[in-house]
């Protein structure tokens, strides 16, 4: 059922406002808010209870806060935000749960299908809205973005004054800052991790276990959601719609290809910087976190790190981007500081579980966790140097020595070094048994790090320093 906004205000007081809002007499306008405001206090003071429980609340009907929240009128938009949410802080105390729940789904909720729509009436995900979108066009939403900033805080804060009641909807507010964060439009992604950490912030401490498990699916869900995306750069689409536009000049033709490629790297760059934000944000509540929920969050953290790394080992997607030159403006290789940074947080995250041991922790499956990481992160880092380095051959066919690695091969190699050097000093801190119970399998890689080309010498002194501590007394030991 539609809610009403404050069936006891006068008819005529509620036509006047709505005439006021559509045409231009904002004074005026303001003071009708005013009027409601001391109305509103007036009947607290009365103790109306029963009055306002019945009859409190819509704020969406024939007042259209929700509408007016986003007023291009600035005095409007704060006085209508300010009314609508004074008016839910003072009364909520008197609402139930079902009452909340419409609150949500036909007040607060529709606020932000409101932005959602003016920034792309489709309903899709606009690529040209990325990270490097139209900056002019950024400028004129500015205060879009800066109004629904303020009103998701408040939703936020709105939640924890009442978590009591309201902690049923947690996931409809979960899925809510989800739908901010995983449009490819990095500020209202920014938006909605921003309205992420302060919901966590505020309301860590008041979550169950079965709380926590919901907000880190949600994290989760926001992390594939938000994986990039390069696959229209090397699937041959650009090359069809060249095909298909045969009818139309070639400058038009051309300019719609370069229109697409731009807003899929774009697209691409703003995942990417998304995911960097949301990578960043699990240590906020790592002592909140059950072994259950710790491990779906690190599975999260880790399908990022690997869906980068099959990004950046890419040869043909790499080859294109060097070819787009300066319109992708990205390094080579184009997800590195993602790869590196989710999978050294992996690494930490099962570090610090280790130490941590949350109720129903198993040893063994985290440790088995913690070893096949590092397994992964040794192989992929021996696979980028050997990939670089070719062999100069004899007549006779039989290789003679390795050409050195160029220079590029050798910065990617010195990127990647400080990961290398976390995950041999990973290995180092498994313990004397479980050291020596895996040290058959990473002998391999560890004489592979030894022959292979390095872009620094930090890998080398880490592993000369794991060989001289943790090696070296298992061998002793062994004699």
């Amino acid at each position: 059922m539609q809610l009403l906004f404050f069936d006891f205000v006068p008819q005529n007081l509620r036509k006047e406002i709505l005439d006021l809002h559509r045409g231009t007499r904002t004074r005026k306008l303001l003071g009708k808010f005013q009027y409601l405001r001391l109305g509103l206090e007036k009947m607290e003071n009365m103790r109306m209870e029963k009055s306002l429980t019945g009859k409190i609340i819509s704020i969406s009907g024939s007042l259209c806060l929700s509408e007016l929240s986003f007023d291009p009128r600035p005095e409007i938009r704060k006085s209508a935000l300010q009314v609508l949410f004074e008016t839910l802080r003072n009364h909520g105390h008197l609402f139930s749960l079902p009452l909340w729940e419409r609150v949500f789904e036909s007040v607060l909720f529709p606020i932000f299908d409101y932005v959602r729509h003016a920034i792309d009436p489709t309903g899709g995900d606009p690529p040209e809205q990325g990270i490097d979108g139209d900056s002019g066009e950024l400028d004129q939403d500015a205060w879009l973005y800066e109004t629904c900033t303020l009103a998701l805080q408040l939703v936020v804060d709105l939640f924890v004054k009442f978590y009591n009641t309201v902690n049923p909807l947690l996931k409809k507010v979960l899925l809510l800052l989800v739908s901010f964060i995983r449009r490819p439009h990095q500020s209202l992604a920014g938006i909605g991790i921003a309205a992420f950490v302060r919901l966590m912030s505020n309301a860590g401490d008041l979550f169950s276990e079965e709380k926590w498990l919901e907000v880190v699916l949600s994290l989760k869900e926001a992390a594939n959601a938000t994986l990039p995306d390069f696959s229209y750069i090397v699937s041959g689409e650009a090359s069809v719609i060249s095909h298909e536009q045969s009818d139309v000049p070639d400058g038009d033709s051309e300019g719609l290809l370069a229109h697409r490629l731009y807003s899929s790297i774009s697209d691409a760059k703003c995942r990417a910087a998304v995911q960097l934000l949301l990578i960043q944000i699990y240590s906020m509540y790592r002592s909140h976190l059950s072994a259950k929920s710790a491990l779906v969050l690190f599975n999260a953290l880790h399908d990022v790190a690997s869906h980068a790394h099959s990004i950046n080992t890419d040869i043909a997607l790499r080859a294109k981007l060097l070819e787009f030159g300066s319109m992708t403006q990205m390094q080579d290789p184009p997800l590195l500081r993602l790869e590196n940074e989710s999978y050294q947080i992996c690494l930490t995250f099962l570090q610090n579980l280790i130490l941590d041991r949350p109720p129903t922790y198993d040893e063994a499956q985290v440790e088995s966790c913690l070893v096949n990481l590092c397994e992964e992160v040794l192989q992929f880092y021996i696979a980028t140097s050997h990939a670089g380095q070719t062999s100069e051959t004899s007549p006779s066919g039989h290789s003679q020595w390795l050409i050195p690695l160029g220079s590029g091969k050798r910065r990617e190699l010195a990127t990647r070094a400080p990961l290398i050097v976390a995950t041999l000093q990973a290995l180092c801190s498994l313990g004397d048994s479980l050291f020596e119970k895996n040290l058959a399998h990473f002998f391999p890689l560890l004489s592979s790090l030894i022959s292979c080309e390095h872009g620094s010498n930090e890998v080398q002194v880490a592993l000369s320093d794991m060989l001289s501590s943790s090696v070296g007394s298992v061998l002793l030991r062994s004699c």
